[in-house]
């Protein structure tokens, strides 16, 4: 049986499909396709555990738990291809992007995705009525952190995102 490839996986994406068109196209695959689907998502998810895009995230989610690291990435992904390979290459990208200028502006959660990461298995259980068989494991370490709170730090490493604040705060 033939599996989704990455390609595969991110045409189904640049549809920017809601949750229920994504689960509904899910579920018209067969199971196998459907893990494939799943693998993908969690190779992007890893990809993007990053201390570096975790600083992105604090910022343009006024702070970032561990969970809403996990629910940023689902929502990066989400945004296809060209959005999440940008942010990989320079996460500082992330403020030329609409939902992030919204998020900045006050609408919280409009940069986070929780329920994305829960589609494939929606659609395997609607399919075979089973879940999707574990995987993965923890996440590896991400390394040396900075200080999210240092202003300096995070104007050096993240220029736009911090105008982008400036503007925000400007306006409040």
């Amino acid at each position: 049986m033939p599996k989704v490839t990455r390609d595969e996986f991110w045409a189904i994406l640049a549809e920017r499909p809601t949750l229920d068109e994504l689960v509904a196209t899910l579920s018209r695959l067969t199971a196998r396709e459907i893990a494939a689907f799943d693998g993908h998502l969690a190779d992007c998810r890893l990809a993007a555990h990053r201390a570096d895009l975790w600083g992105a995230a604090y910022l343009i989610n006024n702070g970032c738990s561990d969970d809403g690291f996990d629910y940023f990435r689902c929502w990066l992904v989400a945004q296809g291809r060209a959005v999440y390979e940008a942010a990989l290459a320079d996460p500082d990208s992330l403020a030329g992007h609409g939902p992030v200028r919204s998020s900045i502006a006050g609408d919280l959660g409009a940069c986070e995705y929780e329920d994305f990461m829960y589609a494939p298995e929606w659609a395997h259980r609607q399919l075979t009525g089973r879940g999707l068989p574990e995987g993965g494991g923890a996440y590896p370490r991400l390394g040396r952190f900075w200080d999210f709170n240092d202003d300096d730090e995070m104007r050096r490493r993240y220029p736009r995102l911090m105008a982008l604040l400036d503007e925000s705060d400007a306006i409040a």
